[in-house]
């Protein structure tokens, strides 16, 4: 029988590191370590090697691919008449309303949302002459980094900044430089607008 029970630890090694080794010395005593040079040599022969079980490791999180974005939606919209307005998101954090309007071939923003967008049209102070239901407006032009309609998003999207709407609720028009990206159905009894990529 054993009399004694000596372990030995030498750095900052521990029993359940990879590896350790394990002898009786002539006292009977039973040494364990994790290093081979503290066995004494005349017992190197005779000492067994444990391999230690490694701690679990913790599982890697799994990567998800991003969403897919969606071919087709249906965004519901409010109506005025003739007029249709749907929500959009402008530049990732702007909500607003647009009037949906395919007579117009720029996107419109007033200049209050561009304001709100921290666009500085200083910098681009040449205009451009539109036709629009009301005659010929003159209009800066600015880029919008994405336009968003019912998770549809439209990238680097030129608009004309003017308070052209015929509607007081919507900050400007959604026009075909937009829409045209799409297939486009409006089912007025429903009231939803429907688009799908091309």
């Amino acid at each position: 029988m054993l009399a004694a029970l000596c372990f030995i630890f030498i750095g900052s090694h521990s029993l359940a590191a990879a590896e350790y080794y394990r002898w009786v010395d002539d006292s009977g005593v039973l040494h364990i370590t994790d290093n081979l040079h503290n066995v004494p040599p005349k017992q190197r022969e005779g000492a067994n090697r444990i391999q230690a079980k490694e701690s679990p490791r913790t599982p890697e999180p799994e990567i998800k691919p991003p969403p897919l974005a969606p071919r087709r939606v249906s965004i519901p919209f409010e109506k005025n008449g003739n007029i249709v307005i749907v929500p959009v998101i402008l530049n990732n954090r702007q909500t607003t309303k647009l009037v949906v309007d395919t007579g117009a071939s720029f996107t419109f923003i007033s200049h209050a949302l561009a304001r709100d967008l921290a666009i500085d049209l200083s910098r681009n102070p040449k205009t451009v002459p539109f036709h629009t239901a009301n005659g010929v407006v003159e209009a800066p032009l600015t880029n919008l980094d994405s336009i968003t309609v019912g998770g549809m998003e439209i990238k680097n999207l030129t608009a004309a900044v003017h308070d052209t709407t015929p509607d007081a609720h919507a900050a400007g028009l959604l026009g075909l430089n937009f829409l045209s990206n799409f297939r486009m159905d409006i089912d007025t009894q429903k009231g939803m607008l429907h688009l799908e990529k091309k």
